[in-house]
């Protein structure tokens, strides 16, 4: 029964994402979404990734994207939606759907979960400082690219008449 609730809760805030039609509510609405993966990985016991995902996506990536969006005009503009946005995204949305029961109906089968726990602190610190070295520091720029980004556009939005 948790496991159902967080997915319908991952599922509702995901499509608020999507759906929200100011920039600070789609960021709410992550920030709830974020939360909600996290309480899936605690469900399933995965919880050195669930606290990842509060440290690093709920308490910093999306506290970031807030920050970005409290720097645009007036918290951004509302967007107007067209009966053509919302075809489209009723027709994507059922092709996805579509898509993936085809999917899970002939292809293979889902591999069993192990029943023994892999992957310890060890083993995650190791790959994390190891091999993906390159892609973990190259976040920091990225970051840092958006947000001076963010801010060049909000300073010449802000200069025009």
């Amino acid at each position: 029964m948790p496991l159902a609730v967080a997915c319908a809760v991952a599922l509702v805030s995901g499509l608020l994402v999507v759906m929200a039609r100011r920039p600070v509510h789609a960021v709410v609405a992550l920030l709830g979404h974020s939360l909600s993966i996290a309480a899936l990985f605690l469900i399933l016991a995965a919880d050195l990734v669930a606290l990842g995902q509060v440290l690093i996506y709920s308490g910093a990536i999306v506290v970031l994207f807030l920050f970005v969006v409290a720097l645009l005009p007036a918290g951004g503009m509302e967007m107007p939606t067209g009966s053509g946005q919302i075809l489209g995204a009723v027709v994507a949305g059922g092709a996805l759907i579509a898509g993936l029961g085809a999917w899970l109906a002939i292809g293979p089968p889902l591999p069993q979960a192990p029943t023994v726990a892999t992957g310890g602190v060890d083993q995650i610190g190791r790959s994390l400082f190891g091999q993906l070295i390159v892609p973990f520091e190259l976040t920091g720029p990225l970051l840092l690219v958006t947000i001076i980004g963010a801010v060049a556009i909000w300073r010449r939005q802000e200069s025009a008449p």
